[in-house]
């Protein structure tokens, strides 16, 4: 990508985990749970849809394919297992 730098100028692609890593809220708690050394299981309170709430959102990552020969290296849960593990490093300092 960084060669072909000029012909990418002005070019906005999506970065993101592509269909395969999507996560609902309630798969993400669960894979939280899963991955963190907790004492009690997460709680959360379901609320009533919201109108203006979106069904399902995925960015759409083809152009980054396309333009950038790019794509997603790292699963949805191996991601945040080290972006938890990461966090973790930081507030214990």
């Amino acid at each position: 990508a960084f060669a072909a730098r000029e012909h990418l100028r002005g070019e906005i692609c999506n970065i993101g985990g592509g269909l395969a890593n999507s996560l609902s809220l309630l798969e993400l708690f669960a894979l939280l749970e899963r991955i963190l050394t907790l004492r009690e299981p997460l709680r959360f309170e379901r609320q009533p849809r919201r109108r203006s709430d979106q069904d399902f959102f995925v960015a759409d990552i083809t152009k980054a394919k396309t333009l950038l020969g790019w794509s997603p290296t790292v699963s949805a849960e191996a991601g945040i297992t080290a972006a938890a593990e990461w966090a973790g490093r930081i507030l214990r300092g």
